[in-house]
C-alpha cells in the first residue's frame, strides 16, 4: 500500500471534497441540502515544520529534496540563509527555513529561536561531521532546556560523503544530549542523492533508496501521529467517507435500498464518531499523564541538584527523592490506565446503545421479508417506474435482504441487549472492554518494566549529581566566572535529567496509544468492512443507479485508500 504522508492529506481531502460537492449539487430536496452544508472542511492553521541547525548544515538542500524540487531555496557556500523564510509544502505543511545558529551573528540566532517558538515540528539538521561544542549546546538547549524533545527529529545530512559504523551516529546524538538511555528520533539522509533520483535513469531507484528521504517523511508521519496531528488531518477524509455513505440513498430509486443504505450509513457514522471521541479522550488523558509526571520529575531534579556537601546525607536524600519519584510515576501511570479504561467503557457503551437503536428502527421492516433473497428486478421490488430499457435488460442481481437485516441487527448480538456492556458477557463490546481492562489493568506497570530506578541512577551519574555530591565546596565558587560556569553546568544537568525521564513518559503514552488501537481497531474495521460490503451489494444490484451514485462509490473508495494508507508505521 502506498504511504500517504501528512503533507499529502489536506490536498487529497480538498480534491475529494470538490468532487463530492459536485455530486451533491445534482440532488434536490432538504436531505441533499443538509449533506451539502456539511460537506465543508474548516481550514485549521497549517502545521509549521522548522528546520534549524548550524549554518551550511544542509537545511535548504533538505527543503528542496522534501518538496521534490518544487521549492528552490538559495544555496551557496557562505551563510546562505539570513532570514526566516516560509515555504508551502503541498498546501499542507509550512516548511520554515531559519538562519544558521552559532554563525557569529546574534541576529541570526534570535530569528531562529523566534521561529522555533512557533514550531509544531523541528528538524534539527547536522552534517556527518556531527557536533562541535556550539551545535551540541544548541541541541541540548532545544531538547532539554526548552523541553522540545517530543517534537524533534535529528536529521544527519550528506551521509553519502562519509560512511560510519552502525550506531556510531546515534551514540553521538545521545552524547550530545547528555542523557543516559533516552535519544531523539534520528534519520540519516543525503539530499543530493535524492535530487539525482528525480532525474531518472537506471540508478534512480538506488539513489532514492540511498538518500533515505522517504524514511524521513515516514518519521515525520510517525511523530505527527504521536502528537495527534495526523488524526486531525485525517478527520476531513473520515467526513467525506461518511457523507458518501449517507448520500447514496439520494440517488437510489428503490425504497428498500434507500432504507438499507440509510441504516448502514447510520451504523458507519456511529462507529466513526465513537472512534473520534476515543481519540480525543485519549489525547486529554495523555496530556494529564505527562503533566503529572513532569511536576514530580522537576521536583525530584530540584532535590537532586541541591544536595548537601556531606556524601552520606546526600545519598540518603537522593535515595529518598528517587523512591518518592518512582512511587509518583507509578501512580500517574495507574491513573492514566484508569482513564483509558473508563474512556473505552463509556464510548463502547454509547456505541452499543446507538447500534441497538439502529437495529430497532422501523425502516428495518422493509428489509426483513419472509422470502429471504429478493432481486431488485423481481416483481415484489419497490423500483420507481423510470428505469431505462437498458437497465431492465441487464441481468438481475439478487440482494440477500435477510443477511443485510441481520447485519444491521448485529448490535443486539455483538453489543448486548440494552443492559450495558458489563451485562453482555460474550458480546464483542464486552470482550473489547475486557481486553482493554486486561492491558491497562493491574499489569500496567510501565515504569517497573523500564527499571526506571536503574535509569534514574544512570542518568543522575551522567548528569553529575552523584559524582559532584560532597565536592561542590568553596573552591568551585572562588570567583564569579567559575560560579557562573558552575551554574550553567548545573542547569544543563537538571534539564538533561528531566528530558531523560520525560522521554520515557512520552514513549509510555505513545505505546499506550498503539496498544489501545491494536485492541479496538481490528473488530471495528471488520464490522465496517461488512457494512461496506453490504452497501456495495445493494448498489451493484441497483440497475437503475445513476452516474452520481457511481461517482459517490469512487470517492468513497479513494477515501478508503487515503485512510488505510495514512496510518503511521514504525520507520525501518
Amino acid at each position: 500500500m502506498t504511504k500517504v504522508l501528512i503533507h499529502e492529506l489536506p490536498g487529497q481531502s480538498e480534491r475529494l471534497l470538490t468532487r463530492l460537492q459536485a455530486v451533491l449539487g445534482e440532488a434536490s430536496g432538504s436531505a441533499a441540502t443538509g449533506l451539502l452544508a456539511r460537506a465543508t472542511i474548516h481550514q485549521a492553521e497549517k502545521p509549521r515544520m522548522v528546520l534549524t541547525g548550524q549554518y551550511s548544515s544542509g537545511k535548504s538542500s533538505l527543503i528542496r529534496a522534501l518538496t521534490d524540487g518544487a521549492v528552490e531555496p538559495l544555496i551557496d557556500a557562505d551563510i546562505a540563509t539570513g532570514e526566516v523564510t516560509e515555504y508551502d509544502w503541498d498546501g499542507a505543511v509550512m516548511l520554515v527555513d531559519t538562519p544558521g545558529v552559532q554563525s557569529g551573528l546574534r541576529s541570526h540566532d534570535e530569528l531562529a529561536m523566534d521561529a522555533i517558538g512557533n514550531a509544531d515540528f523541528i528538524l534539527f539538521v547536522v552534517t556527518v561531521s556531527l557536533f562541535d561544542d556550539a551545535s551540541r549546546d544548541f541541541l541540548r538547549r532545544l531538547a532539554t532546556g526548552l523541553r522540545l524533545h517530543g517534537q524533534m527529529i535529528v536529521v544527519i545530512t550528506q551521509t553519502s560523503k562519509r560512511a560510519a559504523e552502525a550506531g556510531v551516529r546515534q551514540q553521538a546524538v545521545q552524547d550530545a544530549l547528555g542523557t543516559a538511555t533516552f535519544n531523539l528520533p534520528i534519520v540519516e539522509v543525503d539530499s543530493v542523492d535524492y535530487m539525482r533520483s528525480l532525474e531518472g535513469g537506471s540508478r534512480a531507484d538506488a539513489f532514492r533508496q540511498r538518500s533515505r528521504i522517504d524514511s524521513l517523511r515516514a518519521m515525520i508521519n510517525q511523530v505527527s501521529a504521536e502528537r495527534g496531528e495526523l488524526a486531525r488531518l485525517r478527520q476531513p477524509v473520515h467526513l467525506i467517507r461518511q457523507l458518501c455513505d449517507e448520500a447514496q440513498e439520494l440517488f437510489t430509486p428503490d425504497d428498500t435500498s434507500r432504507a438499507a443504505l440509510a441504516l448502514l450509513a447510520a451504523q458507519s457514522r456511529a462507529i466513526s464518531q465513537r472512534r473520534f471521541m476515543l481519540d480525543q479522550g485519549f489525547a486529554r488523558a495523555d496530556a494529564e499523564f505527562k503533566q503529572g509526571c513532569l511536576v514530580d520529575v522537576v521536583g525530584f531534579v530540584d532535590a537532586a541538584s541541591t544536595l548537601p556537601d556531606d556524601q552520606t546525607a546526600a545519598r540518603e536524600i537522593l535515595a529518598g527523592a528517587e523512591a518518592r519519584l518512582i512511587e509518583s510515576l507509578e501512580r500517574h501511570a495507574t491513573d492514566f490506565a484508569g482513564r483509558i479504561n473508563r474512556l473505552t467503557d463509556s464510548e463502547l457503551d454509547t456505541l452499543s446503545e446507538e447500534l441497538l437503536d439502529i437495529g430497532d428502527s422501523n425502516r428495518l421492516g422493509l428489509l426483513l421479508r419472509p422470502t429471504g433473497a429478493v432481486s431488485l428486478d423481481a416483481p415484489d421490488q419497490v423500483h420507481s417506474g423510470d428505469s431505462t430499457s437498458a437497465a431492465q435488460a441487464t441481468a438481475p442481481l439478487a440482494v440477500d435482504w435477510q443477511k443485510i437485516g441481520d447485519l444491521i441487527k448485529r448490535g443486539q448480538g455483538w453489543w448486548g441487549a440494552g443492559d450495558g456492556l458489563r451485562e453482555a458477557s460474550g458480546s464483542l463490546g464486552h470482550k473489547l472492554v475486557k481486553n482493554v481492562g486486561h492491558t491497562f489493568g493491574y499489569k500496567f506497570k510501565p515504569w517497573q518494566a523500564l527499571k526506571i530506578a536503574d535509569k534514574i541512577g544512570k542518568a543522575a551519574k551522567v548528569g553529575g549529581f552523584v559524582i559532584s555530591a560532597g565536592t561542590a565546596g568553596y573552591e568551585v565558587w572562588k570567583n564569579e566566572r567559575e560560579a557562573r560556569a558552575a551554574q550553567i553546568q548545573g542547569e544543563r544537568q537538571r534539564s538533561a535529567l528531566v528530558t531523560e525521564i520525560m522521554g520515557h513518559a512520552d514513549k509510555i503514552a505513545s505505546d499506550a496509544r498503539r496498544e489501545l488501537a491494536a485492541i479496538v481497531d481490528p473488530p471495528l474495521d471488520e464490522l465496517l468492512d461488512e457494512i461496506r460490503a453490504a452497501q456495495d451489494e445493494i448498489l451493484s444490484a441497483d440497475n437503475a443507479r445513476t452516474s452520481a451514485a457511481d461517482e459517490l462509490r469512487a470517492i468513497a473508495d479513494e477515501a478508503n485508500r487515503l485512510l488505510s494508507g495514512s496510518y503511521a508505521d514504525e520507520v525501518a
